[in-house]
C-alpha cells in the first residue's frame, strides 16, 4: 500500500454511485435485460423454464427424503438433465446465459481490480475454494 491522503467515505460512495451508473448502461447489462425480456415474453422458453424449475425442485425434495430411493434420486437426477438441456438447447434461453455471463464476467473483472488495490499479495487466499461446491467450506465430496 502507498502512504497518501485518506479519501473520505462520501468520495467512495460517490465513485460507487457512478460505478453503479456505469453498469446500469452498459452494453453487458442492457443486452442481459434485453435477452430476459425476450425469454420471459416467449411461451416455449417459459415453459421450459418451469419444467426445469419443477424437475429441480422435486429433485431437492428427494434429496432431503432419507426415505426416497436411489432409483427415484437417478430417476429426479435425470429428469432435472434433460430439463436443463432442453432449456438450455433454446436460442432466447441460450442468448439470455450468454448474456449473464458476459455481465458477470465484467463484475468478476471489478472486482479482481478492487482485490489487486485493496488486499495484500496472498491475502485473499481466504476466499479460494478448496474443492467441491463452497457452500459448505469445503468439506463436501463434489
Amino acid at each position: 500500500m502507498t502512504e497518501q491522503t485518506p479519501i473520505t467515505r462520501r468520495k467512495i460512495l460517490d465513485m460507487a454511485r457512478e460505478l453503479g451508473m456505469a453498469l446500469a448502461e452498459s452494453k453487458e447489462l442492457l443486452e442481459y435485460r434485453t435477452a430476459e425480456k425476450r425469454m420471459a415474453e416467449d411461451a416455449e422458453a417459459c415453459r421450459l423454464a418451469r419444467a426445469f424449475k419443477e424437475a429441480h425442485l422435486a429433485m431437492v425434495r428427494l434429496q432431503e427424503d432419507h426415505e426416497a430411493s436411489e432409483e427415484e434420486r437417478n430417476q429426479a437426477k435425470d429428469l432435472l438433465e434433460k430439463a436443463d438441456r432442453d432449456m438450455k438447447a433454446h436460442p432466447l434461453t441460450a442468448e439470455y446465459y450468454r448474456a449473464g455471463n458476459a455481465f458477470n464476467t465484467l463484475i468478476y473483472q471489478i472486482n479482481q481490480i478492487f482485490k489487486f488495490y485493496c488486499l495484500e499479495p496472498g491475502e485473499d487466499s481466504q476466499f479460494e475454494q478448496r474443492h467441491g461446491c463452497g457452500r459448505c467450506g469445503g468439506n463436501c465430496p463434489e
